[in-house]
């Protein structure tokens, strides 16, 4: 293409962002500077960029799944980054085009979760198993309510599904069990017994797992131009939600990760923003502190669409300006080392 905001995107030759790019750009925090920021470490590129996709780490290797992609909103590639040989590969495709897809890994195998089959609509209920040892797609039980932009997170071998969009952003919460490849509804993000409501309907949420908690930050309820900074825990043992110190620069469509005793929360948008914005909470203190900024802002990185391997925060892909018309093959990773 000869528009240079495109070229800027794809010629991996160009190393300079666009103007067009740099005005929409948001990376401050209210937050105080943490001691540590942190580093972003350039990687390889991938085959082809993405976003509004999947992302799990598995094996220790990093899969993206799906997407916006190649001028489509049905992307079906599978990409696989090994960092030990800082290579990608194309691994079998992903048996469903469509983008905003939730994955998910437990042990060798890679679950994913309903998706969109339109840029943010026409939601299914399909769900799939990928073994990795021998690069193979399986079905499993769907979800009983078609959806997309879900967060999913394993804890103790099975995976939660939390928030996420039909025709609007929804509240609803259940675990797949891959043992007995069934559902069981769980506390929803109103409030499992009503009287402390506490999120609502959310999804482009980041979510992470902490010391056998669900921690599910920011998000937003229908679009970017309702978005919200809360940070509510998910107890399993008593199925209930609580809350903690809220995401100092609310956004949707960050990703979050847990390293180093943080949770970091980074990227996301708004309404004529893409954030570079990095936050990191501290599970000790119920505290945030700001961290170095993304060296290039982006989104559609929903849900935990990172992988983190050793110290590395992996961040594949992903959005720079708002909404889905264009996606990165960018990849960089975050370290506190």
């Amino acid at each position: 293409m000869s528009d240079p905001l495109f070229i800027g995107l794809f010629d991996k030759t160009i190393t300079d962002v666009p103007t067009t790019v740099e005005k929409q750009r948001y990376l401050t925090s209210v937050a105080p500077q943490a001691a540590n920021q942190g580093r972003w470490v350039k990687q390889p590129r991938l085959p082809h960029p993405v976003g509004e996709m999947g992302v799990v780490e598995c094996g220790g290797m990093v899969h993206i799944l799906a997407g916006y992609s190649n001028h489509r909103v049905d992307g079906n590639y599978h990409q696989v980054f090994d960092p030990v040989m800082g290579q990608w590969t194309l691994k079998s495709s992903f048996p469903h085009r469509c983008n905003h897809v939730s994955a998910a890994s437990v042990d060798d195998k890679i679950y994913t979760f309903g998706g969109f089959v339109e840029q943010n609509r026409c939601p299914f209920s399909n769900c799939f198993v990928y073994d990795t040892k021998s690069d193979k797609w399986s079905s499993i039980a769907p979800i009983s309510r078609p959806r997309g932009a879900i967060s999913a997170q394993t804890l103790n071998g099975k995976i939660h599904l939390l928030g996420g969009r039909d025709v609007r952003s929804v509240e609803w919460h259940e675990v797949y069990d891959p043992v007995s490849d069934s559902y069981e509804e769980r506390g929803s993000m109103m409030g499992s017994t009503k009287t402390q409501p506490f999120a609502g309907q959310r999804d482009h949420m980041g979510v992470v797992v902490v010391d056998g908690k669900i921690h599910a930050i920011g998000g937003r309820m229908d679009s970017y131009d309702f978005n919200t900074g809360l940070h509510g825990v998910y107890d399993p043992q008593t199925d209930g939600w609580s809350f903690r110190a809220p995401l100092p620069v609310p956004r949707s469509g960050p990703s979050a990760a847990f390293t180093g005793g943080r949770i970091v929360v980074f990227g996301g948008e708004a309404t004529g923003k893409v954030f570079g914005t990095n936050e990191a909470y501290d599970p000790k203190t119920d505290s945030w502190e700001a961290l170095a900024p993304m060296v290039l802002p982006r989104h559609g990185l929903h849900g935990s669409t990172v992988a983190v391997i050793g110290d590395m925060v992996h961040v594949p892909g992903g959005g720079p300006l708002p909404g889905g018309s264009v996606q990165g093959a960018y990849h960089d990773a975050f370290t506190l080392i």
